[in-house]
């Protein structure tokens, strides 16, 4: 690796080198696969399930894995061109015999061999053919995937998106074609926690017990611990492991947090690391990321903004709505608690752990508690 290199990645999937742990949840889409059972990942944002999915599929050779970004789809056909494009490109080289192949399969759509303007690479181009619709598309898709030799698993990422479509029937149409495939799986993952526990445990949505469900949460401890001082001694960085472990607590083991965090201390480049090290990229971080927090307080009403900032003294709030707390904290009103905490949840401002309500956001929490200021 690159002596140059930071291995504390921000995005993107380098490799199992800059991989940490997951090992059960591999374990457990590994043996879901292998048994043809379909998997819905869910997830906070930036806690790691989209390089979990790479990491899984490029350890995989019993199947052909396609990944599908749906973060910026913003209706069904543009969910189904992605699907064909991404499909296509990896159950095939990109040449006009298997364009032929492909093209004789699904008649509802146009392909063409076209070049990449910066790599000057072949890649594929597709387009529904006028009048045809999306249902039309899909089942001549898969029954071209049912047709071949080898399974073929794809992973639908962002998966919430589908709600916001002008379409209110994709997740019924999704639902007709996989219930009806053998050859074909999928990962649904999504990281708006809220929505996908929506889609698959609502028992009145199409998706309702279609999947098995993976709660994704934190790297455990240990295995993280382990990670860092390992990355930090290869490149020559001695870091105590009570230091690592007061970052990772500092972070709530949240993986993109953690990350950002160890970045930093990273590119400090020193040879041996102090807790007054550590301080100062905390202090740093959070006076970079001020005049971002108190835009986003300003866009909060006074009555959110003080519930938002209760949370973040505390922590972690069991109960917000308990009496205690709201005149603890000089709060308004229940009926108005119970709102602003709607409110903050919708925005995705606040989350609900197995141990109470946190701050979404490990940063401004920290940020808000004052302790910084």
């Amino acid at each position: 690796m690159d002596e140059g290199f930071n291995p504390f990645l921000l995005q993107g999937y380098e490799g199992p080198d800059t991989f940490c742990d997951r090992a059960t949840e591999l374990a457990f889409l590994k043996e879901a696969m292998a048994n043809q059972r379909n998997v819905s990942l869910i997830s906070l944002r930036r806690l790691g399930k989209t390089a979990l999915i790479r990491h899984f599929f490029a350890g995989q050779r019993k199947f052909t894995p396609v990944f599908v970004d749906l973060y910026r789809t913003v209706d069904q056909q543009d969910m189904v061109l992605r699907i064909v494009r991404e499909t296509v490109a990896r159950t095939g080289k990109p040449t006009g015999a298997w364009l032929r192949e492909v093209g004789q399969a699904i008649r509802s759509m146009e392909f063409n061999l076209q070049f990449d303007p910066i790599t000057g690479l072949p890649e594929f181009g597709v387009s529904i053919r006028p009048g045809k619709a999306e249902a039309p598309v899909l089942d001549e898709l898969f029954r071209f995937l049912e047709a071949r030799k080898k399974r073929v698993v794809i992973a639908l990422d962002e998966f919430q998106q589908v709600v916001d479509y002008p379409e209110k029937n994709t997740e019924a149409l999704l639902r007709e074609q996989v219930q009806k495939l053998r050859n074909v799986q999928f990962i649904f993952s999504g990281s708006d926690h809220r929505m996908m526990q929506a889609i698959f445990a609502h028992g009145k949505r199409p998706f309702y017990q279609a999947t098995e469900p993976l709660y994704l949460g934190p790297i455990p401890t240990d295995a993280y611990t382990e990670f860092i001082i390992r990355h930090f001694s290869k490149g020559r960085r001695r870091i105590s492991e009570a230091l690592v472990r007061q970052g990772l607590d500092w972070c709530r083991g949240h993986t993109y947090y953690v990350q950002y965090l160890f970045n930093r201390l990273y590119g400090l480049a020193l040879r041996r690391y102090e807790p007054k090290d550590l301080a100062a990229v905390q202090a740093g971080l959070l006076k970079e990321r001020a005049p971002e927090y108190m835009t986003l307080r300003r866009l909060l009403s006074p009555n959110q903004a003080a519930l938002l900032e209760a949370i973040a003294k505390e922590g972690t709030v069991e109960q917000p709505l308990a009496m205690g707390f709201i005149r603890e904290h000089g709060l308004s009103a229940l009926s108005t608690v119970r709102q602003s905490l709607g409110v903050l949840l919708e925005k995705e401002l606040l989350h609900q752990a197995e141990e109470g309500y946190r701050l979404t956001d490990v940063f401004l929490g920290h940020w808000l508690s004052g302790a910084y200021e």
